[in-house]
């Protein structure tokens, strides 16, 4: 994958995501798009998605839903999960693809108050 500032980076996938994005590349082959490097294509034989249109997408997705999302958020989400279930810090940077401890703060932040809680639960009061 191709990140924020041409960086490539590797993504793990699980099964189900790994599954359902083969199925996506075989009907994508028959795309008038299909030679695009980009991984979405639009609709009805349209260009290649771009972030801004994903953005929408998964928006109205989501406000089809009546949830609140946005890309970042399952970044955020991610983030806190791993944090919160004891993965280590460094080991989140590496995934997240991130090369400043800044970055690191600045998604458990979000998420911080509630991890210190439970932690203190744990360790106090043996749950």
């Amino acid at each position: 994958m191709t990140g924020k500032g041409r960086k490539e980076r590797m993504i793990k996938l699980g099964y189900n995501a790994a599954r359902a994005i083969d199925r996506y590349l075989r009907l994508r082959g028959k795309h008038s798009y299909a030679h695009s490097p980009k991984l979405w294509l639009g609709i009805n034989n349209r260009q290649p998605m771009t972030a801004n249109g994903i953005y929408q997408m998964i928006s109205r997705r989501g406000d089809e839903a009546g949830v609140v999302v946005h890309p970042h958020k399952f970044r955020h989400h991610f983030s806190h999960s791993w944090l919160d279930k004891g993965g280590n810090e460094g080991d989140l940077m590496e995934l997240n693809g991130w090369t400043s401890p800044q970055m690191l703060r600045r998604y458990g932040a979000s998420a911080r108050n509630v991890r210190a809680r439970r932690t203190y639960d744990r360790i106090m009061n043996g749950e």
